[in-house]
């Protein structure tokens, strides 16, 4: 994703993100539309930051980051 659509200084809402997303045919990992939960999902989640979690391990890898 990070690739794709480039952030812009303004902030910017998971509709907003979304919709820009697929305004430009950007499709998701399966070929599909971009959702608000989608894009919660990827900027909530730990591993695109990467931050690996196992049992009581944490590891974070800046080289692995998506953003």
């Amino acid at each position: 994703m990070a690739n794709n659509y480039p952030l812009t200084p303004k902030r910017m809402g998971l509709r907003e993100i979304a919709r820009g997303l697929n305004e430009k045919g950007v499709p998701t990992t399966r070929g599909c539309e971009w959702y608000t939960g989608t894009i919660k999902y990827i900027l909530e989640n730990p591993l695109y930051r990467g931050i690996a979690h196992y049992k009581e391990n944490s590891v974070k890898n800046k080289d692995l980051a998506l953003f």
